[in-house]
């Protein structure tokens, strides 16, 4: 696997985003062609910096072998990251998922001492506390999260934009006036869109705020603000949101629309054009 520098985007609003382009090639058979791409962006007006735009590729990985691994267990889903790269590069993905948690930790911390612990015989995972089910139905709560609000691709990169400028409070207090009460915590019910504990892939960041849950990758540009769940039910629980009693069509709440305004905070420097006599470093190889 290797990736380059291979030139500046420029932005819709004026700015410019570095672009890294990439091979994949299968080291157990040379004879097959590899995969080749052009796709991993960074955000807007930084300088090149080919080791982020390699962890943003072992993000993609990454969540592509999750995407793989769901599917085995759910062979009727669709899982939206299935399909980021061709089908043999998500099952290599997926075959060597331990070694790019380790590469995008070696990335993350350069030199350094890793985060990751390798397993013991006197320690083992934790699981979660998350109620069990009872006799009479589902726990309160399913989970401790749900999902406020995901964004990715430009209006993803935009909240980047404003967290790198301002800094996580802003993005929260940003994408908080996405929560709408009862009525988000209603609609992460019905499509059982929340979590046991906060979703984490290689090279993700996270930040809180009271109940909130950010977490957030800048080369993707993709932002999740989760929410923990309320102590007390709401009414109808578990029947109304779990399907043993149908609701009416009126009483079902329609998903949210997950849209960002269009215009992007901006900066000086983020619109600053790219700088002369820079010259990028060569590319990794791994």
């Amino acid at each position: 696997m290797a990736l380059w520098h291979d030139g500046i985007t420029p932005d819709e609003h004026g700015g410019y985003r570095q672009r890294y382009a990439y091979r994949i090639a299968d080291a157990t058979a040379p004879g097959a062609l590899p995969h080749d791409g052009r796709d991993i962006h960074s955000g807007v007006g930084v300088e090149a910096d080919t080791t982020a735009g390699m962890s943003a590729l072992v993000a993609y990985l990454s969540a592509a072998a999750d995407a793989y691994r769901y599917q085995m267990s759910n062979p009727l889903s669709a899982p939206e990251n299935l399909d980021l790269f061709p089908a043999w590069v998500t099952e290599a993905a997926y075959l060597n998922s331990d070694e790019l948690t380790m590469l995008a930790d070696e990335l993350e911390h350069p030199g350094g001492s890793s985060s990751i612990e390798p397993p013991t015989a006197e320690t083992s995972p934790v699981a979660p506390a998350v109620p069990e089910p009872t006799d009479d139905g589902p726990a309160w709560p399913p989970g401790r999260y749900y999902t406020v609000i995901f964004v990715q691709d430009e209006e993803g990169h935009a909240v980047v934009d404003l967290l790198q400028e301002q800094g996580t409070q802003a993005a929260i207090d940003h994408l908080a006036q996405w929560d709408y009460g009862s009525e988000t915590l209603e609609a992460a019910l019905f499509n059982q869109d929340y979590h046991a504990d906060v979703p984490h892939y290689p090279g993700t960041r996270q930040a809180t705020d009271g109940p909130y849950v950010l977490t957030y990758q800048l080369g993707l540009g993709t932002v999740h603000l989760l929410r923990e769940f309320p102590a007390e039910a709401p009414g109808g629980w578990p029947d109304r949101y779990t399907g043993l009693t149908d609701p009416t069509p009126l009483s079902r709440p329609a998903a949210l629309k997950q849209t960002l305004p269009a215009s992007r905070p901006t900066s000086p420097q983020a619109l600053s054009p790219h700088p002369t006599g820079h010259q990028p470093d060569t590319g990794l190889s791994l």
